[in-house]
């Protein structure tokens, strides 16, 4: 089997790499390059990552709804698509174990597909010697809802020298859940490119919703279209506001088709932006951010809508609770009625000011990629030393 793959740009153009003394050679493992959170998150990370003396790689499963592979390239990081292009699928495990006989430092894997892959392949007669972290992007999954997958999840996270928990209540349900990966979890908190949506030049209103007018406020939600993000929740909340109350949904995914037929029956006002490459440019236009996730490990996408100047929205869940703590406004889960309390307690007048809490306090600031870039790089260090 040959793996696919994309050349960087200074390959492309016959121009010699930076032969320089690399610390350490990292590959990340992840089931596709949409347009999700731990995708997102991934990129940031990789970018700023990009800037250390660092060799970075990303193998990816399938190529299916693939977002970001243009955004890798030209940062000139290589990207090997599997063959297989199937993301569960068991001829994986022998693809990432040949993939892996290339002598790398990290192994970093993403979501249960590789993180199983790679535990699997690492005991296959003659496995590389490859050290491996793995990052926990949510504080529940539905494997943890059934007993006979307790016991594999327990032997595949004893193959991992470090796991990295993105809130401490991601660690908490995790080493809850699996008492012996205690000791190995370490929380690092997502971070974002805070200058790109402090700095977003808006969109205008006009070109996001038909028939707009000058007193309409637009609600936005940013999240792909499953089932854990619950839209359900928020579409019910609009019957409960003002008719000048627009919802915006940016996102794709499974359940477009679903949640478009369930949005039918609330009138006019709820709209759908389908995948766009201009979020921080769409948050810089709208007046509220609303999260409305069954569960959540992190909400990245609530800090970039804090750094767009927004006033934030979210459910009240382990993970993302603390991530707006002092700066947002929680509703329970599922609960349309108090979403809309919450929505119309928010003072008009000062969604673009200084009064809403959500500015003043510049919370964001903390999640800055830098930082969490450092941190990622710090555990790399100390995994290895402890391997060795």
């Amino acid at each position: 089997m040959i793996l696919q793959k994309i050349v960087p740009l200074s390959e492309q153009n016959g121009i010699e790499e930076n032969k320089g003394c690399f610390d350490m050679r990292v590959v990340h493992i992840i089931p596709t390059l949409e347009s999700g959170g731990a995708e997102k998150m991934l990129i940031d990370l990789l970018e700023e990552m990009k800037k250390s003396e660092v060799t970075i790689e990303v193998f990816v499963l399938s190529d299916k709804g693939d977002f970001y592979s243009k955004k890798l390239q030209d940062l000139d990081i290589t990207i090997h698509f599997s063959p297989i292009n199937i993301v569960y699928h068991p001829l994986q495990i022998l693809v990432i174990k040949q993939f892996l006989n290339n002598n790398f430092d990290i192994v970093h894997a993403h979501l249960f597909a590789p993180q199983l892959y790679i535990a699997i392949s690492k005991i296959i007669k003659f496995g590389f010697k490859s050290t491996l972290i793995t990052t926990e992007h949510s504080t529940h999954n539905r494997r943890r809802e059934k007993k006979y997958f307790k016991v594999l999840d327990n032997w595949m996270y004893k193959k991992y020298s470090k796991i990295i928990a993105n809130t401490e209540g991601t660690k908490k349900e995790l080493n809850k859940y699996l008492p012996n990966t205690t000791a190995k979890t370490i929380v690092v908190q997502n971070g974002i490119q805070v200058g790109e949506y402090i700095n977003a030049k808006p969109l205008k209103r006009a070109e996001l919703i038909k028939n707009y007018r000058e007193n309409d406020i637009l609600i936005v939600m940013v999240a792909a279209m499953r089932e854990q993000k619950d839209h359900e929740t928020l579409i019910r909340a609009s019957k409960l506001l003002p008719e000048n109350y627009h919802i915006l949904f940016v996102g794709a995914g499974e359940r477009i088709n679903n949640v478009k037929e369930y949005a039918e029956n609330y009138g006019e006002n709820i709209h759908f932006l389908g995948r766009r490459s201009d979020v921080p440019s769409i948050l810089k236009a709208c007046d509220i951010f609303v999260l409305s996730s069954k569960w959540e490990g992190f909400a990245l996408v609530a800090i970039e809508a804090m750094a767009a100047g927004l006033p934030v929205i979210v459910s009240d869940v382990v993970g993302m609770k603390e991530v707006v703590d002092g700066v947002g406004k929680l509703f329970e889960v599922g609960n349309e009625n108090e979403l809309a309390k919450q929505i119309l307690s928010i003072k008009l007048k000062t969604l673009k000011g200084q009064d809403f809490i959500g500015l003043k306090n510049e919370k964001y600031l903390l999640y800055n990629i830098e930082t969490v870039s450092s941190n990622y790089l710090r555990v790399y260090h100390e995994a290895i030393l402890n391997y060795e």
